[in-house]
């Protein structure tokens, strides 16, 4: 996978970008992900997003789906970033149902489309879903 970091223990963990312009959903994400292992970075826009994974290269990026256009241009930008062995997971999430989106979402390159609210069990749902963590 991508960038890690390791954690106290020496156990590698893996690195997730949280994007969203609220600072509340990114703090509630991030203390999720963290307490799953993860090396946790927020950031509230795509575009400082695109910047970090090309940077650092994320093995997962959990984004706020209502940002579209944005969202749609960080998944198109992060598919085409030139030389790296992968690109990030990336899982958007909305707070309603919008087929068209979740579609050109996914025809994008999103591995997985969550609703809110969602919690731990849900997410860790996805994230085994889509590779991230094991089954």
């Amino acid at each position: 996978m991508g960038f890690c970091e390791f954690s106290k223990s020496g156990v590698a963990m893996v690195s997730c970008l949280v994007i969203d312009r609220n600072e509340g959903e990114r703090h509630l994400l991030c203390g999720l992900m963290t307490d799953m292992g993860f090396a946790c970075t927020e950031l509230s826009a795509s575009e400082d997003g695109i910047r970090f994974c090309l940077e650092h290269d994320p093995d997962v990026v959990v984004m706020d789906a209502s940002a579209l256009p944005e969202a749609r241009d960080f998944l198109r930008l992060t598919a085409n970033t030139g030389p790296r062995v992968g690109r990030p997971v990336v899982i958007l999430y909305a707070d309603k149902p919008d087929f068209d989106t979740m579609g050109e979402a996914m025809l994008e390159g999103a591995a997985e489309f969550l609703m809110k609210p969602f919690d731990r069990d849900l997410l860790t749902f996805k994230l085994r879903q889509s590779g991230v963590l094991p089954h």
